[in-house]
């Protein structure tokens, strides 16, 4: 009834990873009230609880239950339709899979890390990740200072804490690959159930002040083939920093890693993390405002439709 029992124990830290799919695979093609209900639950408790920590439990229906709740709480954040909450959700996630690295054995922490694409290895004293890479998944953490860490030839060396704070920074990005699924791609149930969550209470200013600005919520979700440049400058970065309210860190993850999905559609692009972190300090301390809706639809004309 199960994939191998250790198969299903990492499945059950990391509902992410290819050990998950596989249970996930196992189960029915119908959705089960109890399951609903599980997602549902786990959603309120991202969304609700400032600390969310991975227990271990020994019983194989409830690891497998809680491996299953993770997909119906990825498709209920999807239907609530919210970016505050999506991010939300995703930070409470990646935590969760930081919690359980903590007791983590050492091959399964480089059998994560092969799962997320992240070439780390471990000397016995520190981790070593290529500079490149240490740069993209340090960018939105303060703690993970370059200034902070050793260098050599172009190594990183890190202590175990900074090692699964870099690990926590990729599970987010992988998780966030997939995320928000479309609207017309959940079922009828799942929307109706995500009308009844608890949903934590959002900064009343920053909701009046976004509600202006839905049609970049809508940008932010549909990776664009050009005019990317002044995308970024003219739109994201001061939407982000000055309508959010957001720090220029956190702005210019959330910009990379919509640059990264344009990408996916045309490589053909020289914005780098340089780029975006000066357009968002830029904007930060010149309190720019984004380009009018206006303005807007004649720069996406024939590139994409806004409301």
């Amino acid at each position: 009834m199960y994939a191998d029992r250790s198969n299903l124990d990492f499945a059950y830290h990391y509902p992410f990873s290819n050990e998950a799919r596989a249970v996930i695979a196992q189960a029915g093609q119908g959705i089960e009230e109890r399951l609903l209900k599980a997602g549902k639950d786990r959603v309120e408790q991202d969304l609700n609880e400032d600390s969310v920590a991975h227990s271990d439990i020994s019983m194989p229906e409830i690891k497998r239950t809680y491996v299953l709740s993770y997909v119906y709480s990825r498709m209920i954040i999807s239907a609530i339709g919210n970016r505050i909450y999506l991010e939300r959700y995703i930070a409470s996630e990646a935590k969760r899979a930081r919690s359980a690295l903590e007791a983590e054995t050492m091959p399964n922490i480089l059998r994560l890390l092969g799962e997320l694409g992240v070439e780390m290895s471990y000397s016995g004293e520190r981790f070593i990740i290529g500079f490149s890479k240490f740069l993209m998944l340090s960018s939105r953490s303060e703690e993970l200072g370059l200034v902070r860490q050793e260098l050599d030839k172009g190594l990183v060396y890190l202590r175990k804490d900074s090692a699964l704070k870099l690990i926590e920074n990729a599970v987010a990005d992988e998780i966030r690959k997939k995320l928000p699924i479309p609207l017309s791609d959940l079922p009828r149930l799942i929307i109706e159930e995500s009308k009844s969550v608890k949903l934590p209470k959002i900064n009343t200013q920053v909701a009046v002040r976004e509600g202006s600005y839905r049609w970049i919520e809508k940008i932010l979700s549909n990776p664009l083939p050009d005019v990317r440049h002044r995308t970024v400058n003219l739109i994201l970065a001061p939407y982000l920093t000055n309508v959010k309210g957001m720090g220029e860190e956190e702005a210019a993850g959330i910009i990379t890693e919509f640059i990264d999905k344009c990408k996916q559609i045309n490589p053909d692009t020289r914005i780098n993390s340089s780029y975006i972190k000066y357009q968002c300090k830029y904007a930060k301390a010149k309190g720019l405002k984004p380009l009018s809706l206006e303005k807007a639809r004649e720069l996406y004309r024939g590139v994409l439709d806004l409301e």
